[in-house]
């Protein structure tokens, strides 16, 4: 009779447990905690998650309600858990670190296990918390204890403490039950240390009030930044660099893989990035196309350490999966604009297996940094075209190029370049997710560009009248154009109503019926104003049209959809917005 292989029995336990986390993470956040409570071995089922996913579900469930996953986590998890809370940037966060210190002691039942690790194991944050938390003052032989007054208290006749009231800092966002206070906290953690070892207490108390909080508070974000930098949570100043843009001539020997596929810890790495993948992306394609186990599971891996790059690089604070999947849409939308890059036949189209062969074959950062390339190129066009374009020259601002390509331009200007998606997807910006998007602002800041040039040639004089009001590209041209067609002269000047009228009814094709939509401008309006257009900037008609063809034809259905069914006699200044009209 043959046993089996402890080895063997490791490895199916271990992939047990990864199913049913797997299994856990698709579920609502409540059923989660109660799958892992009524699991035959719950505390195994938790040590199986990985920080990051565990940290996510407990925030998810919220930190109160999660109190026994609090419990059953392992050191490690509840040092992460500390890790991500209590710090704001290389501060530690005074109010957050009651809150966690306090759901720490109030999970366990007896609070004998979470006492001797934060004595032992989170020394220094303890140390530098009491340091702020308290004064400490030490009693001589003759010395009469009513010296040190009603707010101190002393466990031995020899320390005597007072709970320092804390300063003024934010309204707790999520107040522990009862309203526990610091005093509260503070009193309840020195009494635990005193019951557990009071020998120990004594030695944290001389280290409390001794301590240089400024040196203690810089080594303890060092241990930190060494802990997190493991998971790809990088120091700021080397996460930064995932931005830092790769072309085609170098991206094959920067990003080209030197060894192997293979996860440095099979069945335990973070589950939750690859949950909240956006579908049809090359990346995600790929990824479900992959059959070899032990290469999806790596590429998994790195896609999250490359989500906790961009975390740190965009100095974001992950607590929800809602929060996630922003930086998930970032991370796997550069990828595949990557992909994109180097699947140019058909590439939208390409399949998974196709994208699978190069993310088997080069960095997911090296596509990345390729897929942002992009759009970095794109924002260095936008400022470089701003710092010398007629527009910026005569003091206006970007409204001047009404919302559409003030939206792309802005987008573009932003540190992290954006896409301007107008709330097409529930937002005004939004991540740049694929080529189409990269070359969409591409032809909207070169119709802008072409736009401040023609400006730039017709060199139209604006007074500070004409800058104090609602100045836009279309209200500008479409004035100066009206005011050739009236015989006006060529200043920028609001054109009286009534001189108007008889443009703005001439404009619209005379006699026809109206659609739906109002009256049509007629073929040969169309004609005269791209004819004046190529007298005023010295270019031929023909080569306009190319050029700028189709904003224009966007310019004069604007006109017809707001003005077609408006006649003549009924024009009110107030309501014109794309002639400048006087009041």
């Amino acid at each position: 009779m043959s046993t089996s292989n402890p080895e063997d029995k490791i490895l199916a336990l271990r992939r047990n447990l990864a199913v049913q986390r797997e299994e856990c993470l698709r579920l609502a956040p409540e059923e989660a905690l109660e799958r892992i409570l009524d699991s035959p071995q719950p505390a195994a089922l938790v040590h199986a998650f990985p920080e990051e996913d565990l940290h996510i579900l407990i925030r998810e469930i919220g930190p109160e309600d999660a109190l026994p996953l609090i419990a059953l986590a392992s050191n490690k998890q509840r040092e992460y858990l500390l890790d991500q809370e209590i710090w704001q940037r290389d501060r530690i966060d005074l109010t957050a670190t009651v809150r966690w210190l306090d759901r720490l002691l109030r999970a366990d039942p007896s609070p004998t296990r979470s006492i001797q690790w934060l004595a032992k194991d989170k020394l220094d944050v303890i140390e530098l918390f009491l340091s702020r938390a308290i004064e400490v003052q030490m009693r001589e032989n003759d010395q009469d204890p009513s010296v040190f007054g009603a707010d101190f208290f002393s466990y031995d006749n020899v320390f005597y403490i007072r709970i320092i009231s804390p300063p003024t800092a934010p309204k707790e966002e999520e107040p522990s039950p009862g309203g526990v206070s610091l005093h509260d906290t503070v009193k309840k953690l020195l009494d635990h240390l005193a019951d557990s070892d009071y020998v120990r207490l004594q030695g944290i108390l001389l280290e409390a009030a001794h301590v240089l909080p400024a040196e203690s508070e810089e080594e303890a974000y060092r241990l930190r930044t060494v802990r997190l930098a493991e998971k790809g949570f990088l120091p700021f100043e080397e996460a930064v660099g995932l931005y830092q843009p790769l072309n085609d001539q170098v991206f094959p020997h920067k990003a080209r893989r030197q060894h192997r596929l293979a996860p440095s810890q099979p069945d335990f790495f973070p589950l939750v990035p690859t949950t909240v993948l956006p579908e049809g992306n090359l990346f995600t394609r790929a990824l479900a196309s992959l059959d070899d186990r032990e290469q999806r599971q790596a590429l998994q891996e790195e896609f999250a350490t490359l989500c906790n790059r961009i975390i740190v690089a965009d100095r974001q604070k992950i607590d929800r999966r809602e929060a996630l999947a922003t930086v998930v849409a970032k991370a796997s939308g550069y990828i595949h604009i990557g992909l994109q890059k180097r699947l140019p036949q058909n590439a939208s189209g390409a399949s998974g297996t196709t994208a699978a062969r190069e993310i088997g074959r080069y960095h997911l950062e090296g596509l990345f940094r390729l897929g942002f390339g992009e759009a970095a190129r794109l924002k260095r066009a936008a400022e470089e075209w701003v710092h010398q374009s007629w527009f910026a020259g005569q003091g206006l601002s970007l409204t001047f190029w009404g919302e559409t390509w003030l939206g792309v331009i802005g987008g573009l200007l932003l540190k992290r370049p954006l896409f301007f998606d107008n709330y097409r997807a529930g937002r005004m910006y939004r991540e740049f997710a694929c080529q189409e998007d990269i070359d969409w602002s591409r032809r909207q800041l070169l119709q802008v560009q072409r736009f401040d040039g023609l400006l730039g040639r017709i060199d139209p004089t604006l007074n500070a009248s004409a800058k104090a009001a609602f100045l836009t590209y279309k209200n500008l041209l479409l004035s100066l154009w009206a005011r050739s067609d009236l015989g006006l002269s060529k200043e920028i000047r609001p054109i009286a109503t009534e001189a108007f009228q008889p443009f703005f009814e001439a404009l619209f094709q005379p006699g026809a019926t109206p659609t739906d939509k109002g009256h049509k401008i007629s073929d040969a309006k169309r004609s005269q104003f791209l004819e004046w257009l190529a007298t005023r900037t010295d270019e031929a008609a023909t080569a306009l049209s190319a050029s700028i063809g189709s904003s224009l034809e966007s310019l004069f259905v604007e006109l017809e959809e707001n003005y077609g069914r408006v006649s003549a006699d009924r024009i009110d200044p107030r309501y014109v917005s794309h002639f400048l009209l006087a009041h």
